[in-house]
C-alpha cells in the first residue's frame, strides 16, 4: 500500500531525515515504500518542549528526524512515557500512551507522534497554555473538546482505503 501526501505550495517535510520542499504549486506525492515521514508543521521546536507531554513528543520526534533509532532518543522517549504514566489516569489518555508506545515499538514513529499530539493539545488546554505554534490548527471549540477527553483529529496524511500504517512514518 502506498502513502499519498497532499502538499501545499512551499510545504516542507522530512523523509528519513532528509528535508524535501514542495515547489510553488500544490502537489501530490506517493510514497511506495516504508519511510519515516513528518511534515514541517508537525515538528516541535526545542524551545517548545517545556511540558512533560511535549518532552515525550520531542523525544519521539528526534527518533524520526534522525531516521536511525540509534542516533535518536528512544531511551529518552521511554523515560518520558514512564513519567506520563504516573500522572495520566483516565482510560482514554492511558490508551493514547499505550498507542504511542506500541507504534514506537513497531517503528511507526509518525503514528506515535499523532497519538501524542492529541495529548499535547489536551495538556495545553489543561495548563491554560497556547499549544506550540506549529500545532495551532484547531479553533478554540476543538481545543475545548480535547479537554473533555474527545481526541482532536490532527493527521494530515491520507492513507488509501485499507491502507497500511507500515508505509507512514
Amino acid at each position: 500500500m502506498s502513502l499519498i501526501l497532499k502538499l501545499a505550495p512551499g510545504e516542507r517535510l522530512f523523509i528519513n531525515g532528509a528535508v524535501v520542499t514542495n515547489g510553488d504549486r500544490r502537489a501530490y506525492l506517493m510514497v511506495e515504500t516504508r519511510a519515516q515521514i513528518v511534515r514541517e508543521k508537525d515538528v516541535m521546536l526545542p524551545e517548545d518542549a517545556v511540558t512533560p507531554v511535549r518532552r515525550a513528543y520531542f523525544a519521539a520526534q528526534n527518533v524520526l528526524l534522525n531516521a536511525q533509532p540509534a542516533l535518536g532518543s528512544m531511551e529518552a522517549f521511554h523515560e518520558h512515557m514512564a513519567r506520563l504514566r504516573t500522572v495520566f489516569i483516565k482510560r482514554e489518555h492511558v490508551q493514547q500512551l499505550d498507542e504511542a508506545e506500541q507504534h514506537m515499538r513497531e517503528g511507526n514513529t509518525y503514528r506515535a507522534l499523532s497519538a501524542l499530539r492529541d495529548l499535547v493539545l489536551y495538556e495545553s488546554a489543561l495548563l491554560d497554555m497556547e499549544p506550540p505554534p506549529r500545532f495551532r490548527r484547531s479553533g478554540p471549540a476543538q481545543r475545548a473538546e480535547a479537554v473533555e477527553g474527545v481526541p482532536v483529529q490532527s493527521s494530515t496524511l491520507r492513507l488509501p482505503a485499507g491502507g497500511s500504517e507500515a508505509h507512514s512514518g
